[in-house]
């Protein structure tokens, strides 16, 4: 490895050491604990070494928001490919996608805006709709074996992700009761209800 590589591979890593200190800052004191100095502190850098990665706290959240896409992403992707039958196919997807908010609950708050969080993402990622496209995909393959016609595959997909982010807002905030196995029944109940009354309405 040349000179230029070498030291290219030390900023890389320099700035994932810093994207992580801000996680684990506020992984246990919440976002708005989390602040240039504080970040600089737990990685025993100065302030200034900081700026020369991230402008601001916002440019460290608009990285850590792509992140996290990128990440659930290849989760999706893992889980569609998982298994043959359609439904229990998006019925996975669905538990992959809680799993991954759980296991990265103050990742999953910076893509959506939770916990103190706030910042303006003027333009989609590409890795934002790398994930929707995924799941686009999926409840194409199910309504296509179905002989459902979804009018608008995107507006499902909201849908979709709206079901399974309203229980992990509640879980995030205390408000689902239950163990896993509970949680587990709901999702798996909740999509294929949905499912169902998609399949219904194509013969009304």
């Amino acid at each position: 490895m040349g000179i230029k590589q070498r030291r290219e591979r030390e900023k890389q890593e320099v700035r994932q050491g810093i994207l992580t200190a801000a996680r684990e800052i506020a992984l246990r004191e919440g976002w708005q604990a989390v602040t240039i100095r504080k970040v600089a502190e737990r990685i025993e850098y100065s302030p200034s070494m900081i700026y020369e990665y991230f402008t601001s706290k916002e440019a460290m959240l608009l990285e850590l928001h792509s992140e996290g896409f990128r990440l659930l992403g290849q989760t999706l992707k893992a889980a569609r490919s998982s298994c043959e039958d359609y439904e229990e196919r998006l019925i996975g997807m669905a538990g992959a996608y809680w799993e991954f908010a759980m296991r990265n609950p103050e990742l999953y708050q910076v893509m959506y805006g939770l916990n103190g969080v706030s910042f303006e993402c003027r333009e989609k990622p590409v890795v934002v709709q790398d994930a929707i496209d995924t799941t686009v995909a999926a409840l194409n393959d199910w309504s296509r074996t179905q002989g459902v016609d979804l009018t608008d595959v995107e507006d499902a997909v909201e849908i979709f992700r709206s079901l399974l982010h309203g229980l992990i807002a509640l879980k995030m905030t205390k408000r689902l009761q239950g163990d896993e196995a509970r949680v587990r029944r709901l999702i798996r109940r909740a999509v294929h209800d949905l499912l169902t009354a998609w399949s219904l309405a194509k013969q009304e």
